[in-house]
């Protein structure tokens, strides 16, 4: 389960809850026709400091049974993948709307609940995000 820590009023989420949603994002890939863009900077911070150890390797075998690179796609736009994630996970947790130290952009995180609350699909009131980088297969790696 995410942890979400209160710090003077500002809350925070946990490299646990990091690790959960990036396991998720690599099943998420697996059905996609294309990359699935990393929006959250605090995700991807926790991406960065597992690659290539051993913990990293236990994440991704246990996702998807194999070995999953990392490199640069900058963007910005809708996340092509949140439907496929709605579907199977539910709404997204707060750890998405973190930035790389952990403190979560409330705002946005709301305006995102309120889309999802109201039923309406995606391209009516769309996510707009920026990324920096896309899953691989491990063989286009930085």
């Amino acid at each position: 389960m995410a942890v979400i820590e209160q710090r003077c009023g500002v809350q925070e989420v946990s490299r646990e809850a990091a690790r959960t949603e990036l396991a998720r994002f690599f099943t998420v890939m697996e059905t996609a026709e294309k990359a699935p863009e990393m929006f959250s900077a605090y995700i991807d911070a926790e991406w960065h400091r597992l690659l290539g150890s051993h913990e990293y390797e236990a994440l991704c075998l246990e996702a998807v049974g194999r070995l999953v690179g990392h490199r640069a796609d900058a963007g910005q736009g809708t996340p092509s993948w949140l439907e496929v994630y709605h579907e199977r996970y539910g709404n997204l947790p707060r750890v998405w709307f973190a930035d790389a130290e952990g403190t979560v952009d409330e705002e946005m995180y709301k305006r995102y609940l309120a889309t999802r609350v109201s039923g309406q699909r995606a391209e009516q009131r769309p996510l707009i995000v920026s990324w920096d980088c896309t899953p691989t297969t491990n063989d286009e790696d930085e």
